[in-house]
């Protein structure tokens, strides 16, 4: 399914910095649920240090196993089904 746009996420949190938050080289696009799920806690890792800006993307694979563990429902075959309870956190 494709949607428009919601958020236009600035990769690399900006943090005030005039710089970095109009570098569009460091945009994406995202949906609401990206931007205030998977990007929050990807925010939370890369300041613990746990993962370095590329991981930032929404398409990295640390982004894609996220949403893969914290989708609300199994979308493949025979859909609609829980497919695990929701995670404490990343499973890496």
């Amino acid at each position: 399914m494709v949607v428009p746009c919601a958020v236009t996420d600035h990769v690399e949190p900006h943090k005030g910095d005039r710089d970095r938050f109009w570098n569009r080289a460091m945009w994406q696009p995202a949906c609401a649920w990206h931007h205030d799920v998977i990007k929050q806690t990807l925010e939370v890792m890369f300041a613990k240090g746990e993962i370095v800006v590329a991981d930032l993307w929404l398409d990295s694979a640390v982004a894609v196993r996220l949403t893969l563990a914290e989708l609300p429902v199994d979308v493949g075959v025979g859909g609609g089904q829980k497919s695990m309870p929701p995670s404490s956190g990343p499973a890496f």
